[in-house]
């Protein structure tokens, strides 16, 4: 099954590259910010786990058709392009292309810099500069991917990834 490997891809990827003791910082600035980082730290993670076992390319490709044909983002017979912005980055950079998103000149300049991202202090330098940018769009609620319990676990028991703990 690939979705299971992308998804012990991806934790594994969290344990090695996510530093566990400066979660308790991003936590002192609240559960909304923390989602920031979340969204931005995963793209990072996933990005670093895949260049140290290149096999996991395959399986992480896989393992996000597989979610998106079982709706696991719950984004069937929805506009992704109506989504808030971190939502968006969270979709693209799972699914790429698939996903469908589109982002403006002004909002491709974070999507370089996601892609981009090399260390934790990156992923927090970015997720400040993305809070306060959709602070200012009036973006700064819950996102839509944390705050829909009906999409809070794909139906079989598994969490979607707006419920992923820290520490694994």
């Amino acid at each position: 099954d690939e979705a299971t490997d992308l998804f012990l891809g991806h934790e594994v990827g969290h344990a090695l590259y996510t530093p566990q003791g400066e979660i308790l910082k991003v936590l002192e600035k609240g559960g909304v910010y923390k989602n920031f980082v979340n969204v931005v730290e995963d793209a990072r993670i996933e990005k670093m786990i895949q260049n140290k076992f290149p096999g996991l390319k395959r399986c992480f490709y896989d393992g996000y058709t597989e979610l998106m044909e079982r709706d696991f983002f719950g984004t069937n017979g929805k506009d992704v392009n109506d989504y808030n912005f971190i939502d968006r980055l969270n979709l693209h950079f799972k699914a790429g292309i698939r996903a469908g998103v589109d982002f403006s000149a002004e909002e491709m300049t974070f999507v370089d810099r996601m892609t981009n991202l090399r260390s934790w202090e990156e992923t927090i330098t970015l997720s400040d500069d993305l809070y306060d940018y959709c602070k200012a769009k009036g973006e700064d609620e819950e996102p839509e991917s944390y705050e829909d319990s009906d999409n809070a676990e794909s139906g079989d028991g598994e969490p979607d990834d707006g419920e992923m703990e820290w520490n694994g």
